[in-house]
């Protein structure tokens, strides 16, 4: 399992079950196909299997009702609120849908920090720029692609305990973030 820790706590898995599907697990109870995370992400199915070490793992799990989900990015995005999200009925796309997606989940769990860009460019050895702080469909492609790796006994499993992969946290980075954790409730009572 690959665990990716937003800036703001949230969490982000990824898992192989016994299939050898990969899951991105979005909560406790909650996982969905990683296709469907990188469609709504904005990745097309051809981006993906050109971008990932191991094409043939993502097209074994791919059926033609998959193909269907995936096809464009707002059927990905409706697929993916209907599985997080959605309480009940069939939801329709629209703008405010993909921005309570946008909120709910892509603001809480997927903005990394400049130390948490930093960390993931060197653990994947990436070259994107410490100012992009989002996850990108890159990183969980490449993330994928570790994890299957550390599957199949080619990458190593890091120790999430070990110190190397703490970080004491500063007084300034503590107010910064209260700081804008205060804004967004200002921004969300005003509107």
């Amino acid at each position: 399992k690959n665990t990716i820790i937003s800036d703001w706590g949230g969490r982000l898995e990824l898992e192989i079950d016994k299939k050898a599907r990969i899951w991105a697990r979005v909560s406790r109870k909650q996982k969905i196909s990683i296709l469907i995370l990188l469609s709504a992400m904005g990745s097309n199915l051809s981006e993906i299997l050109e971008n990932v070490c191991y094409p043939e793992i993502f097209v074994s799990f791919l059926n033609d009702k998959d193909k269907k989900k995936i096809g464009s990015k707002e059927n990905a995005i409706l697929e993916f609120y209907r599985q997080f999200a959605c309480v009940g009925g069939d939801p329709v796309f629209s703008e405010s849908l993909w921005k309570e997606l946008q909120k709910k989940f892509f603001q809480q769990r997927c903005e990394l920090g400049r130390i948490g860009r930093r960390n993931m460019n060197q653990k994947l050895n990436l070259d994107i720029p410490q100012n992009n702080t989002f996850l990108l469909p890159r990183d969980i492609l490449t993330a994928a692609s570790h994890l299957i790796g550390m599957k199949f006994g080619m990458a190593l499993l890091d120790d999430i305990n070990h110190l190397k992969n703490k970080r004491i946290r500063s007084v300034a980075d503590l107010l910064q973030d209260q700081f804008g954790l205060a804004l967004v409730r200002v921004k969300s009572e005003n509107y």
